[in-house]
């Protein structure tokens, strides 16, 4: 038998074993008037009673067949990890307090920041989830209602009461597709038999890349001070998130292949680091600037410290330690680059999205395309182009000058120097020849 085998056998026997403990637990009782009801223990003393609940069109009381069975999925529920509570709420009144939709929700939130914790869950997920259960939160429409009255007619209300608190399409997508994260939860805790068939999605407009032209996107790399570039070629010429790129550590790097297995959780120097966004690791090559750049300015002791592959040089007064770039960071040196250039485009714009665009109009791979960019679903990589299948390796732009009109004059040296205009100062970048 497998470890796989192995573990599942003993998670079976775990709860088993769980289940049999539970023999004893609570008991089917006669009350005097001839109901039959469940009773369990508190866990301060004394008893719950469970009743059959009446429902529209009448219900017969409980048979003494019919408790027990109740008895027993309470028995099996709380022997696989639910509370007492959570065991015998399905035969409480659908407005019960441990029925309403906040309640749940909150207990839902519990287990998400359990989750983070443990670096299963973006922090920052988290904290939107935190911010929508909070007062006055987009989940208070539903203060008092039940789980059992969650309908496509109640969503849709729902909907538009958030698109009237002035959310957009977007925002409200995000929210119900949290929603409906939550109610999966209840389905597969058996708290809920069904959930609805259909769902009120918003349709936002789908955000269209901004992407650069190539050449553009060099000079705004020209405009970046040489000892700062790494992790901006490691962006723009590998398709890296911020996240992964900030997270690589100096091991990661070997013989012109990168791992990429970990991404920060935020844009603050203490959030976490865990595993990527679609929890896969990928194994990308480097293309030659960025080796290059690794090989100058990046020391190989640094493997043996675990230190980071991309460190913030800090200037000015006093001296500090080089550590992971934060986000702002990040995003400041990106806008004094491309001021310097002359163009307005965000981070992720100029880096990510004007990679994947530069790669589809190069015919790359669909499926090559979306492996380097780490995209879960195949729709998120359809944005830049469906083309053939293509190699790894076909992903990574030419070198510059590499992809000239055939007969452009080549430069004569391996290695040239020019100024970036407006930069103050004449900032020489080196411009290596294919």
């Amino acid at each position: 038998m497998g470890h796989r085998g192995q573990f599942a056998s003993h998670a079976a026997a775990v709860h088993a074993m769980a289940w049999l403990e539970m023999g004893d637990f609570g008991a089917v009782r006669r009350h005097k008037d001839g109901r039959i009801y469940v009773e369990l223990p508190k866990a301060g003393g004394g008893e719950r009673r469970i009743w059959s609940q009446p429902v529209p069109g009448g219900r017969m009381p409980w048979s003494e067949e019919s408790a027990n069975r109740a008895l027993e999925l309470i028995r099996s529920r709380i022997a696989q990890g639910a509370t007492v509570d959570e065991a015998m709420a399905i035969f409480l009144p659908s407005g019960h307090a441990i029925n309403l939709v906040l309640a749940r929700a909150e207990h839902w939130l519990a287990v998400k920041r359990r989750e983070a914790d443990a670096g299963d869950r973006s922090p920052t997920y988290v904290r939107e989830l935190e911010r929508y259960l909070g007062p006055n939160g987009h989940f208070s429409w539903w203060a008092g209602r039940s789980i059992h009255e969650v309908s496509y007619a109640a969503l849709e209300d729902w909907s538009h009461w958030l698109a009237d608190r002035g959310l957009s399409p977007k925002t409200r997508w995000n929210v119900l597709a949290a929603f409906r994260s939550f109610l999966g939860w209840l389905y597969r805790r058996e708290e809920v038999r069904e959930l609805p068939r259909e769902y009120p999605w918003p349709k936002p407009p789908e955000r269209t890349p901004a992407p650069l032209s190539a050449r553009t996107q060099d000079e705004i790399l020209d405009a970046i001070p040489e000892d700062r570039r790494g992790i901006y070629l490691a962006m723009a010429l590998m398709g890296l998130r911020p996240g992964e790129a900030v997270a690589l550590d100096v091991a990661d790097y070997h013989d012109g292949w990168l791992t990429v297995s970990k991404a920060r959780k935020g844009d603050r120097l203490d959030s976490p680091i865990r595993s990527t966004k679609t929890g896969k690791v990928k194994r990308l090559p480097v293309p030659l600037p960025l080796q290059e750049w690794i090989e100058e300015y990046v020391e190989r002791e640094g493997r043996l410290r675990a230190e980071p592959l991309f460190t913030v040089p800090w200037s000015g007064r006093g001296i500090r330690p080089r550590g992971r770039w934060s986000g702002t960071s990040l995003r400041r040196t990106w806008v004094e680059a491309c001021e310097r250039v002359g163009v307005k485009v965000s981070l992720y714009a100029g880096t990510k999205h004007t990679f994947a665009t530069d790669a589809a109009a190069r015919g790359v791979s669909e499926r090559a395309l979306q492996t380097f960019l780490g995209h879960a679903d195949v729709r998120s990589t359809r944005r830049y182009a469906r083309l053939a299948d293509g190699a790894l390796l076909e992903v990574l732009r030419p070198p510059r000058g590499a992809d000239r009109a055939r007969g452009a004059r080549a430069p004569k040296k391996d290695q040239q120097f020019r100024k970036v205009g407006g930069g103050g100062g004449g900032n020489r970048t080196r411009v290596r020849s294919a």
